[in-house]
């Protein structure tokens, strides 16, 4: 099949960059072709894939307005009838399928907005969203709490909507071995006699880090401890909270800790919960983390809110080890080569719109 991807970026980096590759690497193992559109690119990594690059040359203007007029060419320039699939990962209209992994009039909501400029830019942003969910034939929610959000802000027709939760990459997250737990432990320092818990973070107010300082504030340093992998830390810090600096490989890290904990305010999916659980680590996070529809009791434990006294009384009463059963996310088909296939189960539905 030829398939279009639209984004801003080819790129590394979190949420939709990772996406992007994921979906990549997804189509290229099932045999098909790949076009991406773009503005721009890291020619060190797209000379790793061996998909087309389609770049939008663009006069050198601020970031956002860069992407505005990136957004407006593609809407006025893209022909999806070239491909079989086209899908888009930024606010675009001309597609087929537009990937949503957040509503930004949510993301509003949970953020104090105190500039005029990022009201103003605030409302771009919703006006091209607005245009996207009208005109694109499917939108692919990755939660279905993200679902209801489109619902909740947008006059869309549901039956557009589909859900389809994000893959995770399995040749990269699995259970380590003893001698990777061995050496994995040494190196950060990992007591066997302390519980240890692990929030990936780059966006530390929304992930709930000051409300997990203020809760390890309140727990014994002899008995449990903090692992923050990403942004750096303020500088008053309990002594039971270490910054490990960012990990490009987190896997070993996940088998390594006791559990992984996100008590975001506000997070669409949040992939470092199943890709915790493909490690084997147990989750601790809140109702308003996506991925945890996806939870059995099992799993870990969904906290009623991230308060840092209910988070301090949850940790207090855990035990050691909590079993996790394997294979996370073939359960619950969150694998590459899963994703592509039902991303393909819609094609008869594109092809009749």
């Amino acid at each position: 099949m030829k398939i279009a991807i639209i984004h801003n970026q080819f790129s590394r980096g979190g949420g939709m960059e990772a996406y992007m590759l994921l979906l990549v690497k997804g189509f290229l193992a099932a045999g098909d072709e790949v076009t991406i559109h773009t503005y721009e690119v890291d020619r060190q990594l797209a000379a790793q894939f061996p998909c087309a690059i389609s770049q939008t040359r663009l006069p050198p203007l601020p970031g956002h307005w860069k992407k505005y007029l990136f957004l407006h060419r593609c809407n006025t320039s893209f022909n999806r009838e070239e491909y079989d699939i086209s899908l888009s990962l930024t606010r675009t209209s001309c597609q087929d399928i537009a990937v949503c992994g957040g509503v930004h009039p949510e993301a509003v909501k949970r953020v104090s907005r105190s500039s005029l400029f990022r009201w103003f830019h605030d409302k771009i942003e919703i006006a091209f969203e607005r245009k996207m969910f009208a005109t694109v034939p499917i939108i692919m929610a990755h939660s279905q709490s993200i679902a209801r959000e489109i619902s909740n802000n947008y006059e869309v027709d549901s039956s557009k909507i589909k859900v389809l939760y994000p893959p995770i990459d399995t040749d990269r997250f699995f259970p380590s071995d003893p001698q990777t737990l061995k050496e994995t432990r040494a190196k950060f320092n990992i007591s066997q006699d302390k519980l240890t818990f692990l929030l990936p973070s780059s966006g530390h107010k929304r992930k709930g880090l000051q409300e997990l300082i203020l809760a390890f504030n309140q727990l014994d340093p002899s008995r449990f401890e903090l692992l923050v992998a990403g942004d750096r830390l303020p500088r008053k810090i309990p002594a039971n909270v270490r910054h490990i600096g960012y990990i490009n490989n987190l896997a070993p890290i996940y088998s390594a800790v006791d559990y992984t904990i996100l008590p975001s305010h506000y997070e669409p999916f949040g992939l470092v919960i199943p890709e915790s659980l493909q490690c084997g680590t147990p989750v601790i996070t809140t109702r308003e983390v996506g991925a945890a529809e996806l939870l059995s009791e099992q799993d870990g434990i969904i906290m009623n809110n991230n308060q840092p006294e209910t988070i301090a009384t949850t940790i207090r009463q855990l035990s050691k080890t909590l079993p996790v059963a394997a294979d996370f996310a073939g359960r619950h088909r969150l694998t590459i080569t899963q994703h592509i296939a039902d991303i393909k189960a819609l094609y008869p539905t594109l092809r009749s719109k």
